[in-house]
């Protein structure tokens, strides 16, 4: 089997589907947090993520300032609204259990 090229249709399908899979493992375990820590907990581990999220943008070496700082802006909204949205969906299992 060969390694799909990047950018092609192939590796944005297999990087999506990667994606959802550690997305639902995410929420499984955060889930299991919100049970035996309490949502107050998951409230401390979105604002600590989040403080960290800056260290997983890596700036590509074409990117001229404008687009590292655009890219930048854009990754810490969608992560922000992600993970948010993850842990809301975690709490609410958690409660409904």
């Amino acid at each position: 089997m060969n390694e799909p090229e990047q950018g092609s249709a192939e590796a944005v399908y297999v990087s999506a589907m990667v994606g959802e899979m550690m997305r639902r493992v995410l929420e499984d375990a955060l889930a299991d947090l919100a049970r035996t820590r309490g949502a107050a907990y998951l409230d401390m581990f979105v604002e600590r993520e989040l403080a960290r999220a800056a260290d997983l943008y890596r700036e590509r070496p074409d990117d001229t300032p404008e687009t590292t700082s655009m890219l930048r802006a854009w990754f810490a909204v969608e992560g922000s609204a992600a993970l948010r949205a993850l842990v809301e969906r975690a709490s609410a299992e958690a409660r409904r259990d």
